[in-house]
Formats: structure tokens, sequence, C-alpha cells
């Protein structure tokens, strides 16, 4: 009888790797790993190209994908970029540009930019990219204007420009027609707040319940420190340094040159990052954290906490008030409105860190934007 040959402990753990399955395009196959599913174009040379990949449990990623290598693989097989209408030049915008161009690829990010694509494939999804006309987007800016967003629809076709200018490259578009157009302008004033303002805030805060507290020191903070919403808001408490506070800026285009901003610690700037550190969950790597949670608050949490605070400090003062009514109150202030109040008082005083403290790329920025003094007094020439 034959003897059976030796079965070597390598032979019997290996696994054969995963077959790539055929898709509904030719050439193209899936292949499902461990951890990731990768869609492979296989050339007529015999080179195999990947051109979309996911995590395996992400459903919503993988539809993306899916739709993101079908389109490359038509587009490979045709030797062009096929959109025969905006809607699929928006479409392969999202899908193979926008994980690179944009510096913000958080969850808020994405849902906003998600937002836009939709209501510019609503208006122009129809359309043959070659065909449009500045006067669409002046067609758009009126129908967004007429539906209560004149301000939104602005950023709305301001994205739209860069998505043509992506046409323009890829033989859609023979000139990007949106380009230096007269946008929509704004009917609100702005929010002018002071020092004062927020201080009462504050102060009414530390005495209340935790949430009420956590808001009031965010505030508080905020104004000491002149950073943006997006920074004191998921601010790491890991930024808090023996040299003062630190973060890295969060407004800056794709490439641009990470700028690191700094606030040298003062009393008030030590006491309130203390308040702000005195709660229960104290396992949050944040410094502004839910009571019952570690992560850092979503922009719509942090937005419901932060008008019930201002709802009920308001109130403590004026019972008038309704929620309905909140925003239109002389004393309601939202966190964004915060930073310019601390610009406006470090050129008001005349310091010579004012522009560091605004940390904008361009001084004219600060000016333009943030600096809300009514009075502007100076001396006399002689």
């Amino acid at each position: 009888m034959a003897s059976k040959k030796p079965v070597s402990r390598q032979a019997r753990i290996a696994k054969p790797s995963p077959a790539w399955e055929k898709t509904g395009v030719a050439r193209l196959y899936k292949r499902v790993g461990k951890q990731r599913i990768s869609w492979i174009y296989k050339h007529v040379d015999g080179r195999s190209q990947t051109l979309a990949s996911c995590a395996l449990g992400d459903r919503s990623a993988r539809y993306d994908a899916e739709r993101l290598a079908t389109k490359l693989a038509v587009e490979i097989q045709q030797g062009v970029v096929v959109a025969g209408a905006v809607s699929e030049m928006i479409e392969r915008f999202e899908l193979k540009e926008d994980p690179t161009y944009y510096q913000d690829q958080s969850k808020d990010g994405k849902k906003i930019r998600k937002g836009m694509y939709t209501n510019l494939t609503k208006f122009f999804g129809r359309m043959v990219p070659s065909e449009m006309t500045a006067q669409h987007g002046y067609q758009y800016l009126e129908d967004r204007a007429g539906a209560g967003a004149p301000i939104k629809a602005n950023k709305e076709l301001s994205q739209f420009s860069v998505i043509c200018h992506f046409g323009v490259r890829w033989g859609l578009l023979a000139a990007n027609p949106f380009v230096n157009m007269m946008k929509n302008r704004s009917t609100t004033e702005a929010k002018i707040i002071d020092r004062r303002q927020v201080l009462r805030f504050y102060l009414w805060c530390v005495k209340q319940r935790e949430n009420y507290r956590t808001m009031g020191c965010a505030a508080m903070f905020t104004y000491l420190t002149g950073f943006r919403s997006s920074e004191a808001r998921p601010f790491l408490k890991t930024g808090l340094t023996h040299e003062g506070v630190t973060v890295l800026s969060t407004k800056r285009k794709k490439g641009q040159i990470e700028v690191v901003k700094v606030r040298e610690w003062s009393l008030r700037l030590r006491v309130v990052v203390a308040r702000a550190l005195d709660r229960k969950n104290t396992s949050s790597p944040y410094l502004f954290a839910p009571t019952k949670r570690s992560d850092s608050y979503t922009r719509h949490g942090w937005a419901s906490s932060w008008k019930d605070a201002q709802l009920a400090w308001i109130r403590s003062f004026d019972e008038s008030v309704t929620e309905k009514k909140l925003t239109e109150h002389p004393l309601y202030f939202n966190l964004q409105d915060v930073r310019p109040a601390a610009i406006t008082t470090k050129i008001q005083n005349r310091d010579h860190d004012a522009y560091d403290f605004a940390a904008h790329a361009n001084p004219a920025t600060t000016h333009k934007h943030y600096d809300r003094r009514i009075v502007k007094k100076a001396s006399a020439t002689e």
C-alpha cells in the first residue's frame, strides 16, 4: 500500500486567496479580502489596476466605491471622461476628486458637501455640460434665494464652479461659465457682541448644571483664545501644554502650510480651563465633552445644548422670551459670534499681536470681516 505524503503545517493552515468575482462591466473584477473590498480592472496588456476600494463593513463606502469603479472602467474602455449630463460630472467629482481636494474629510464636512451636490444636481442635473452659461448660474441664485437660502446659494455656486474647472480639465466644457459672477447679497446684519455679554453668560453658566457650565466655559475659552468654533468645540486636552493653549488651524486649503495657534497662559484662561475640566466625565480626551459620552459634541448636539443654555440664561432676567423668538433677542449670541468680538478687542486695544491672534493668511480678511468697531478713534496728525 502506497504511503501518503506528509502534509506540512504551512500547507494545512494556508488559505487560498479570495477569487476575483466578475461584475457587470467587462474587465472589471471585485476582490473581497479579509478587511477590504477592491474593484480591479484588467487591462488588455495584462496589467491590473485597482480603481477603488473600501473597508469590508462600510456599506455606504462600498456603494460609492462600486459606483466610482464602474464609472472609471467605462472611461478607460472609451478612452475619454464620460459625462452625458451634468449629474454625471458632479457624481464623478464627488466620488473621485472630493476625497483628495478638500482638507475637511470629517463626517460633518462630507455631509455638508453632500447636501450641496444634491441641490446642484436637482437644478443642473439634466443639462449637457457644454451648454451651460452664466445665465443658468444667475437663475440658480434666484431660485435658491426664492427658497430662502440666498447666501447658501452663493456657496453652492462656488462649489459648482470648482466642479466646472475640473470639467474643463476633463474636456467636458470649453470654459468655466461661472467665474466672476455677481452673487446674492446678504440682508442680515452682522451680530455685534462685546466682552461684557460673553462674561455675563459665562458667570451665569458656572453656577448651573454641568452641560450649561460646559457651554459657558466654551464661550469664555473662545473669547480668550480667539479660536474658531470648529477649533474650540472639539478641542483636545493634549493641546494644553506648558507654553499655553495650542491648536492646529482648521481653516486651510489642501496643501497649505499647517499653522499652529498658541495662546500663552493668563490667569483667567487657566481658571476657565480648570472649570471645564472639573466634571464627572474625566475619561474624555476632549476639553468640552458631553456628560455621558467620551467623544466630542456633534454639530447638532452642540447647537441644541447651546440654545438650551442661552434660553435658560436669558429667561433668568427676561421671562417673556420664547424658544421661537430666542435668536431675535438682543442678548442672544452664538459661539461663532465670539471670535469676531475677541479680535475686535485686540484691535481696539492696539495690541501688537492682534494679527497673530487672528491668524489670517491675509491681514485684509481681519479688517474686512472681523473688525466690528463702531467708533474708530485716532490721534491728530499734529
